[in-house]
């Protein structure tokens, strides 16, 4: 085995190196569309079972 440590991270001080692997150009408007789909989803779903507007 090696003898490589890794640093633990130092929060919220190193929060902002989670944005190097999630990068928001990329991912930010995948996440707001699957959040879209789910919505519709579950409305659809609430509506179908009778909870919709009177």
């Amino acid at each position: 085995m090696s003898d490589v440590q890794i640093a633990k991270p130092k929060n919220p001080e190193d929060d902002w190196k989670v944005w190097l692997v999630l990068n928001p150009a990329t991912w930010l408007m995948p996440i707001f569309f699957l959040l879209l789909v789910i919505a519709l989803a579950l409305h659809a779903v609430v509506f179908q079972m009778g909870f919709g507007w009177a």
